[in-house]
């Protein structure tokens, strides 16, 4: 059967497609991968040269696939991801993948067509209301928010056609919210993704057949997953790659620049650190360096791209964290081995600021739409970082533990955009 609309929540680390049916229940449609079926498709793409013609487009897997394609690698493979987070960067313009140039378009419209595959949603998505998620504010310092939508409709379109229309994605989380409940609520929407933190403030009435749907105020920061992710590299890995100790281009010491691990510890900076340009200046530095082991290790996780090992045990020590006190971080990188504990007050002050930006985030959300907590009754938090209990305790102090909801963490956003898209 046809469905009415179709959601596309293309994430920071994950992607999810749903659908409306003609009764109007809104579903996730399952990803077909080699180890079985998900709600998920991990958001990124490996490639691998063309066995047959080397000069010819590169063999491209998505998702899990992806993923057990470049653990299981025998021979060159790049692993792309975080694609999202480059969206609005006008310094982003294309990647040379083997023997072929990609643009940030071509990657995103490549990972786009492979979830349609694994979906086998080709045939209804060509001729079916689409409406595609995006951020209040698209991650990174200064991003163009006009060119990150310009560029994310061009992938849509690579990938068989553009959306018919794009839903912030907090207002989407306020649909799928609103089928959940009766009467009318005044709803502050938090939606935690990988890159960005979205807020909207809402009001649902949800007595009538068709929930009505009413946005007061969005607000966005580009804090998030990612940024956690960060913070437990910064501060737990890469003190023992050497940062904070020094090299010796000359006769006077000079402390190795941070602005290198302020790149290592983000992942879509790592991923492109691999340069002639940047291994030229960091094996210059490697040459003088005092704690030459500590620094050979940051270099061996750069020249052999080892950042999504790394970052997969961090963001092991970080679920660990949301039902524990502790998690052992272990990590080998070349000479150097990494076996810590990492507690979660330690983390909670990694990422204190982080939490009081999101804070502040929020409370714009509600002076703009001129309410305050006490008027708010619900919290509808939504995104995998909502579970991190730092999250949730800062939401639970402000508005009152009873108020929270949740669920459907990764897949809300997606079924709220088919809600959308139901004409």
């Amino acid at each position: 059967m046809r469905p009415l609309a179709v959601g596309v929540d293309f994430g920071t680390s994950n992607t999810v497609i749903a659908v409306v049916d003609q009764e109007g229940r809104s579903a996730v449609l399952p990803v077909q991968t080699r180890a079985g079926a998900s709600s998920t498709l991990p958001s990124m793409l490996c490639f691998r040269p063309n066995d047959i013609d080397r000069t010819a487009r590169p063999v491209s897997s998505a998702g899990a696939d992806a993923m057990a394609d470049y653990l299981a690698r025998t021979g060159p493979a790049r692993l792309v991801q975080s694609m999202k987070s480059f969206l609005g960067s006008k310094t982003f313009t294309d990647t040379r993948m083997f023997s072929q140039v990609f643009t940030l378009e071509d990657l995103i419209g490549t990972l786009l067509t492979h979830l349609y595959e694994a979906t086998s949603s080709q045939g209804f998505v060509a001729d079916t209301p689409l409406v595609a998620g995006r951020p209040i504010r698209f991650a990174g310092p200064n991003p163009d928010d006009a060119l990150a939508q310009t560029r994310l409709t061009e992938a849509f379109r690579l990938a068989g056609r553009a959306p018919d229309r794009f839903g912030l994605e907090p207002e989407a989380a306020a649909y799928a919210f609103a089928r959940k409940v009766t009467g009318r609520h005044l709803v502050l929407v938090a939606d935690f993704g990988g890159g960005t933190s979205d807020f909207s403030v809402v009001e649902v009435e949800a007595d009538g057949a068709q929930p009505k749907i009413t946005p007061l105020a969005q607000t966005g920061i580009g804090i998030a997953g990612d940024r956690f992710d960060y913070q437990i590299v910064y501060h737990a890995v890469c003190p023992a790659l050497g940062m904070g100790s020094v090299f010796r281009p000359e006769a006077k010491a000079l402390p190795i620049p941070l602005w290198i691990y302020a790149n290592f510890s983000s992942w879509h900076q790592l991923s492109v650190m691999n340069t002639r340009q940047n291994l030229r200046l960091i094996d210059d530095i490697l040459k003088s360096a005092d704690n030459r082991e500590a620094f050979e290790g940051l270099v061996h996780v750069i020249r052999n791209e080892e950042g999504f090992s790394l970052f997969q045990a961090v963001s092991r020590v970080k679920q660990a964290l949301t039902s524990q006190d502790r998690a052992q971080l272990r990590f080998k990188a070349g000479p150097v081995e990494i076996d810590n504990v990492v507690t979660r007050s330690d983390f909670e002050r990694w990422i204190a600021d982080d939490l009081d930006n999101i804070a502040t985030t929020t409370e714009q959300a509600l002076t703009r739409a001129n309410v305050r907590p006490s008027d708010i009754t619900r919290v509808f938090m939504t995104g995998g970082s909502s579970l991190v209990p730092a999250v949730r305790n800062q939401f639970a102090s402000r508005f009152g533990a009873e108020k929270l909801v949740g669920g459907d963490e990764f897949s809300s956003v997606a079924q709220g955009l088919a809600l959308m898209g139901v004409p």
